[in-house]
């Protein structure tokens, strides 16, 4: 009996070595599936990721905002195309611009929108921001945003 339970040990101490070894990258376990090179995978995945967004954005699903970049009092944001159950800053469908609020030197905003994506993304239901509405409609993409008056409530 004494002879098994050392081989059992020594059987054990021996799994662990090899996991420990495999879990350190010293022996390639052999792949299941070949693997494909980055550049394919993004290529891959995101025509279906942005065809299940079309469909959500009928419904509402879709948004454009603005996503911050820029660091500490130097805002900066680029102009995405969302879930709107997503967080600010996490994933996006498409960037379609950029915004960069601080003036420079002769007093001009930067924006750049892709308007003919934006134009798309309208038409497919994507409901715009507040802001990013506005911003559209400085850029001539969009009409004017609708106001309502101070004092009506709607029932």
């Amino acid at each position: 009996m004494a002879a098994a339970a050392v081989t059992s040990s020594m059987a054990s101490l021996s799994f662990r070595s090899s996991s420990f070894q495999e879990f350190n990258g010293l022996h390639a376990a052999p792949s299941a599936r070949p693997a494909l090179p980055s550049p394919a995978q993004g290529v891959m995945k995101t025509p279906l990721r942005i065809e299940a967004a079309e469909g959500l954005a009928g419904k509402g699903g879709v948004r454009i905002r603005l996503v911050r970049i820029g660091r500490k009092k130097l805002p900066y944001y680029r102009i995405i195309i969302a879930n709107s159950r997503s967080r600010r800053d996490g994933k996006f469908l498409e960037m379609v611009g950029h915004y960069n609020p601080m003036p420079d030197k002769n007093g001009e905003k930067d924006i750049l929108v892709d308007s003919e994506r934006i134009k798309y993304w309208l038409s497919v239901g994507a409901q715009p921001s507040d802001t990013v509405r506005n911003i559209l409609y400085k850029q001539g993409v969009m009409s004017p945003p609708e106001l309502a008056p101070a004092g009506s409530t709607e029932a």
